[in-house]
């Protein structure tokens, strides 16, 4: 038999074409989207043209697609554009801002959002719920560490308590370093080998993953957001002054020992009454705008994994606990400066306090703002405040002077009933809305109320004065304000106080303050002229 001859050049060509186009037309989809084609309005651009009717092919908005879409659908969707990441709409629904629109909402763009610049932490899938370890189970280890105030990895919860397993216990610090209080989430800390672990959680179990904060105090402190970031942003010392991060949102921020209402459950039959919540040293607003995606657990959800008969490990641990803190600080300080014995940037505030600022709508600097003066009050509140004498004559010396010189003065209470939080933290921020040409200053009694003033921007020129009892001074708000490049000044009676001058610490009772209201204006006026 004899060979045919060689095929020619125009015979190859068109073999090589029909199975080029073979080979296209068998795989259209994976073709069409190679060109950047979405397949599905393709099938029904084409099949429509032709008369056929009916699809099955639901594209990635939930809709048939464009070819195949009938009077009806449009009826109940809408011809509303939808980009893959976001809401359908228009638009105008991505730059709404706080207090607008049906609902009050604000609405802000994901590539705005400033602390999630990286990736999450270790993302994984609905499939990841179990790890089976066998032998060989994930060992704790500690990343960042002062007393008080540690980054750990792989920390277990099982059975009432919280284990570290790690086979070089000369790697941990002291469990007394890392915490010391004991409640209802949990007793003692235990250290075990690997070897021991094995038999205590079996061979496989549940992580928690991204990154978890926790607060091992029982009674949280107004410091606790403050100092948990603190420690948080020491694995970032390249936050930059606009914010900028690569650290992943944490995404919890456990309460083991607090529940999360205190007072008695009402009869079943009455649910509709307004409980008492924990506190958490926080107003609850602030997680929520801060940090959006962090949700708060408390004692009932802690004891849901507790009784859950497998061990669960948190994947990225903060802890936090002023107790174990006290210890390691100077005398006078306030158990939250342990967390400043950590390397960070500068910068390290400015992640959070840009959020805020971005919620309430005060993120931009106008080049002509007044020079503003917001003086917090107390005087609906049991507890430290200015006598009635006082806070009125302070108030109408405050408003005869911003009217003849052109400030802007903002008159709160710390009162949520008295003034929305909203509205107290816009003439917070707003307080340091011009740099470049004011003294913004804040002013206020003593108190817990007075650690919001962290998100002032943060600038020489922000100014925090703290009205005392004469002979009377702590350093809570002073470290803080320190820590953030703004002024503080403390005041006594007639006298003020910064620097290196400050007074000798003694903590106030919650007695009456009283100011010479002359020199304290006078005082302002020199600070903002």
């Amino acid at each position: 038999m004899r060979w045919p001859t060689p095929l020619e050049k125009r015979e190859t060509v068109l073999i090589f074409l029909s199975v080029t186009v073979y080979l296209l037309a068998y795989n259209i989809d994976t073709s069409l989207r190679i060109l950047g084609i979405d397949p599905a309005t393709t099938h029904g651009a084409v099949f429509n043209r032709l008369g056929w009717v009916g699809t099955k092919e639901i594209g990635r908005d939930g809709r048939k697609p464009v070819g195949w879409r009938d009077a009806l659908e449009n009826t109940i969707y809408g011809e509303w554009a939808w980009s893959r990441g976001h809401i359908a709409g228009d638009g105008a629904e991505r730059s709404q801002s706080v207090g607008t629109g049906r609902h009050g909402a604000t609405w802000t763009p994901r590539e705005r959002s400033l602390i999630t610049a990286g990736t999450s932490y270790s993302d994984s899938s609905v499939n990841d719920a179990l790890e089976k370890w066998g032998d060989n189970l994930p060992q704790t280890r500690v990343i960042k560490h002062a007393a008080g105030y540690t980054i750990l990895d792989n920390v277990y919860i099982y059975d009432g308590t919280v284990y570290l397993i790690t086979d070089d216990k000369g790697s941990l610090p002291p469990v007394s370093d890392i915490v010391t209080t004991l409640g209802n989430g949990f007793s003692r800390w235990k250290i075990l080998t690997t070897g021991k672990a094995q038999s205590v959680m079996g061979s496989y179990g549940s992580f928690i993953r991204g990154v978890s904060w926790m607060s091992a105090d029982s009674n949280p402190d107004n410091s606790t957001l403050f100092a948990l970031w603190r420690t948080y942003s020491s694995l970032d010392e390249s936050i930059d002054e606009n914010g900028s991060t690569t650290l992943s949102t944490p995404r919890r921020l456990i309460f083991p020992h607090n529940r999360f209402f205190v007072d008695d459950n009402p009869p079943f039959d009455q649910h509709w009454i307004k409980r008492a919540r924990a506190d958490t040293g926080f107003h609850p607003y602030l997680a929520k705008v801060a940090l959006p995606q962090l949700t708060i657990e408390y004692y009932e959800d802690w004891e849901d994994y507790q009784k859950i008969a497998i061990p669960f490990v948190y994947e990225r641990l903060v802890v936090a606990d002023r107790k174990a803190a006290e210890g390691a600080v100077e005398e006078g300080l306030p158990p939250y400066t342990s967390a400043f014995d950590l390397d960070a940037s500068d910068h390290w505030w400015e992640p959070v306090r840009k959020n805020l600022a971005q919620f309430l709508g005060e993120d931009h600097v106008e080049s002509k703002a007044k020079k503003v003066i917001t003086y917090l009050h107390s005087q609906s509140e049991p507890g430290a405040k200015l006598s009635s004498g006082d806070h009125d004559a302070l108030v109408k010396a405050l408003e005869a002077m911003t009217n003849s010189r052109g400030y802007e003065l903002h008159v709160v209470s710390t009162q949520t009933a008295e003034t929305d939080w909203s509205q107290r933290m816009t003439a917070i921020v707003k307080s340091s809305a011009s740099p470049s040409l004011s003294y913004p200053l804040i002013l206020s009694v003593h108190g817990n109320h007075l650690m919001d003033s962290v998100f002032m921007r943060p600038t020489p020129q922000s100014t925090l004065i703290e009205l005392f009892p004469p002979n009377k001074f702590v350093r809570n708000r002073e470290f803080a304000m320190q820590s953030l490049g703004l002024r503080y000044v403390a005041w006594q009676g007639s006298r003020s106080y910064e620097g290196e001058e400050l007074p000798s610490t003694s903590p106030p009772s919650e007695e009456e303050v009283g100011v010479d209201v002359t020199a304290l204006v006078l005082t302002i006026q020199k600070a903002l002229s």
